[in-house]
């Protein structure tokens, strides 16, 4: 979601900013009488916040605070205990049984039992629901069965008779043992299953709030009746999410009474807040790093660190021309990552030619593709097309809700014009109906400034596996589908050799490099300002929305000098 922004400097641009701020000020003030309250800026307004539809971290950023899985990630990235205080897998792990906590409850005090967590992962694979997620949990035994019902065997919709849907249900491979166990079968050995038990899907929503409203339901903030740190207070449409702390929390309450997350398009105006007092975390863009680090006062509250986090140029692959490799070919050789995020982006990314970002498990080398004009040309002169005029029309589509972001795209769409004789119509389009478009693969853009993926857990599978194997819902999207690169992914998935695992996940990261399904660009960093009151908190690669909301909830605080 970081684009570059132009430098405002005239005085009616100023005038805006102010005019702009001053509401965001009283909003500030308010929050503060209301104790330790910690303001966090977010640039692009949901499109939905259910645990079982969700999946883009501006999503997940609210419901982290709001609900917790049956585990965490720690600041170490190490999967930890939380509402299940232990888990056992069988010998070959094809079953896995988390044993809860005792007393746990609902931030109204209701009880909280395993129910609840099955009901999580019913409500994930139903064909109902629908939810982003659900390929995650295909694992669980007859999860892929009982979201496939509503399609036939050439995947179009269908319908199902209530016998048929009843015993899919029935036939799901989550069984509640007693309150305080939950039984997972699984189709295969899966032994990252603990893990993937940490993400949103199996955040336990009220079954009896969902089925009042099942698409509405999470507007309202009294419905989120939640069991993680902080529960939900208001709710105001495109402007701003109130948290207040869980007294009913199992590890007790937070040190912060609060958490405001105030929504502000333009990171320009979001900045001028900070500097009034009226935010304390603001996302910044690669164009203010300069102005942040030279400002005495701002650069002693900069702050930027790695994240696990690939940006690609995604492309529609089931629409022309890049159907044909040898075109994807010659835009990722065209594309000069180094100075894109060189001076671009102002340094605050690394250029990569690969998925998993290096360091983490499954990274791999390589020097295919990268940036050679030459080559290019000669990519796009062998593709089917022929050539630059050969072409059909080509549409880039990018967030328009910060004005920084047409430059970027300018910039771009100047690269394949200069190098590869392309002209590329660009598609502005706001966030939030950007977001809505790229979850249908009949809408899914022509090409996108940019895609790619934020790790969910640590593991090459969440990497490979649950973005780019066919039947994945964000693989389906883009059109991509590779048979070999699924083969390869399945035995990764289900070894239980750590090094053999890997070894596969590798040779399928070979695979997507070859096929190029859209040129990878650049591993991005985290970059706000942070102000220094703001305590307690860990800067982990899985944390790209602000330090802290995943890993260390229970430490934050703000204690003045």
């Amino acid at each position: 979601m970081n684009h570059v922004s132009r430098r405002w400097a005239r005085v009616a641009a100023i005038v805006a900013v102010f005019a702009l701020v001053i509401p965001l000020l009283t909003v500030g003030t308010a929050a503060q009488d209301g104790g330790k309250v910690l303001r966090v800026h977010q640039p692009v307004y949901p499109d939905v916040v259910d645990p079982q539809k969700s999946s883009f971290t501006n999503e997940i950023v609210i419901m982290a605070l709001a609900y917790e899985g049956l585990t965490r990630l720690d600041e170490n990235q190490e999967t930890v205990p939380a509402a299940a205080e232990a888990w056992e897998y069988n010998e070959d792990a094809t079953q896995i049984t988390f044993t809860l906590r005792e007393g746990l409850t609902y931030s109204d005090g209701s009880p909280l039992t395993a129910e609840n967590f099955r009901y999580a992962v019913e409500r994930t694979c139903d064909p109902v629901t629908a939810g982003e997620y659900q390929s995650i949990l295909f694992e669980i035994v007859g999860c892929a069965e009982f979201a496939g019902l509503g399609l036939d065997e050439d995947g179009n919709p269908r319908e199902w008779t209530d016998e048929e849907y009843e015993e899919a249900r029935a036939n799901l491979g989550a069984t509640v043992v007693d309150d305080l166990t939950l039984q997972l079968d699984l189709t295969n050995p899966a032994p990252y299953m603990h893990t993937i038990a940490y993400t949103w899907v199996f955040y336990p929503v009220k079954q009896e709030i969902v089925a009042a409203d099942p698409d509405n339901w999470w507007q309202t903030a009294e419905n989120h009746i939640g069991n993680g740190p902080f529960t939900v207070t208001s709710i105001t449409q495109d402007q701003e999410w109130k948290f207040e702390a869980n007294e009913n929390y199992w590890q007790g309450r937070p040190l912060l009474d609060g958490i405001d997350y105030v929504y502000v398009e333009d990171s320009a105006v979001a900045l001028e807040a900070y500097r009034a007092g009226d935010l304390d975390i603001v996302s910044l863009e690669p164009v203010q790093i300069g102005e942040v680090q030279a400002d005495p006062e701002l650069s002693e509250a900069f702050l930027m660190y790695p994240t696990a986090w690939t940006s690609n140029l995604s492309f529609n692959l089931t629409q022309e021309p890049f159907t044909d490799i040898k075109v994807r070919q010659a835009f990722s050789q065209a594309f000069d990552r180094e100075t894109y995020c060189a001076e671009i982006r102002s340094g605050d990314c690394v250029p990569t030619l690969t998925w998993i970002p290096e360091g983490l498990p499954g990274s791999i080398e390589t020097d295919k593709f990268g940036y050679d004009v030459e080559a290019a040309q000669q990519a796009l002169a062998e593709s089917s097309y022929g050539g630059p005029e050969g072409l059909p029309p080509i549409s880039m589509f990018y967030n328009s809700d910060d004005p920084a972001a047409t430059p970027r795209a300018e910039y771009v769409a100047g690269m394949y014009r200069d190098n590869l004789g392309i002209d590329i119509t660009l598609e502005p389009t706001d966030g939030t109906t950007l977001v809505a478009l790229r979850k249908d693969s009949t809408t899914y853009p022509q090409v996108l400034l940019v895609g790619g993926w934020i790790q969910d857990y640590p593991d090459p599978q969440n990497w490979l596996s649950v973005f780019w194997t066919c039947d994945s819902t964000f693989a389906e999207r883009v059109g991509y589908c590779n048979e070999e690169f699924d083969r390869l992914t399945e035995l990764g998935d289900t070894t239980t050799d750590p090094d053999e695992r890997l070894g596969y996940y590798e040779q399928a990261g070979e695979i997507l490099v070859d096929d190029i399904p859209g040129p990878f660009l650049y591993n991005p960093a985290a970059v706000f300002v942070v102000n220094p009151a703001f305590t307690g908190y860990a800067t982990t690669a899985s944390e790209v929305e602000w330090p802290g909301y995943l890993s260390t909830p229970m430490t934050l605080d703000l204690v003045e000098e």
